[in-house]
């Protein structure tokens, strides 16, 4: 299986559900604080004309496509891939793996209410997980240095980001050397909720994002070739 695609002139990592574990759990024994993200078709789309966007992209240590949408682009037709794309699969896998090895979560969130829902998420799903702390964002307004503080305070070894990628990319690159922790792992919107059921206003925003995709993707390539 090809274990990079190339995709609006970016290098995107496609390796296999155990692959992308493996090297998910291999970031523990690391010292640094290392990046996962969930890569959109949103993201994807601004990233060609925001700069910010495209260095959060590169930066990230590990990429976990989360759209079937993506692949396809890209000319992979994996039915395993397409699955795993749609349907959270290391997310499912990796979440189970920090319950098992008793990690250290901390979780953010931009506001209370979606702390809320993604709390009773994860205590629905993964109840064994021990979370150490959390923090709204929006208590901090632009002063990131409070939340990486209040971060550090719990020592996490993971970071359960369900923030928007565009308030990531404003502190991330510059906080990362600050934040004591091992991983970084930004989820993105769609953590709840399957390809099969998202809720009806989630559904609308996807056809949306896909319109807008293969519109990017289109031009991209009628300009570049």
């Amino acid at each position: 299986m090809v274990k990079k695609i190339r995709l609006l002139g970016m290098e995107i990592d496609n390796y296999s559900l155990p692959e992308e574990v493996l090297r998910g759990e291999e970031f523990i024994n690391k010292s640094e604080l290392n990046i996962i993200r969930t890569l959109s078709m949103k993201m994807l789309s601004l990233a060609v004309d925001n700069k910010a966007v495209r260095a959060g992209i590169e930066q990230a240590d590990l990429l976990v496509i989360g759209n079937k949408e993506i692949l396809l682009e890209a000319g992979i037709r994996s039915s395993q891939r397409l699955w795993e794309a749609s349907e959270h699969g290391f997310m499912r896998e990796y979440l189970k793996r920090i319950c098992t090895d008793c990690r250290r979560v901390f979780l953010l969130a931009p506001d209370r209410a979606e702390l809320e829902v993604f709390r009773e998420y994860l205590k629905s799903t993964y109840e064994k997980m021990y979370i150490v702390g959390d923090y709204v964002v929006e208590k901090c307004g632009k002063d990131f240095d409070i939340m990486i503080n209040e971060i550090n305070a719990h020592v996490p070894d993971v970071i359960l980001s369900v923030l928007d990628f565009l308030l990531e990319d404003e502190f991330l690159p510059d906080a990362r050397e600050k934040i004591d922790a091992k991983v970084w792992y930004s989820l993105g919107e769609q953590y709840h909720s399957p390809a099969g059921k998202l809720p009806f206003l989630m559904k609308v925003r996807q056809l949306i994002y896909r319109g807008k995709f293969k519109n990017v993707i289109h031009n991209y390539k009628e300009y570049n070739e």
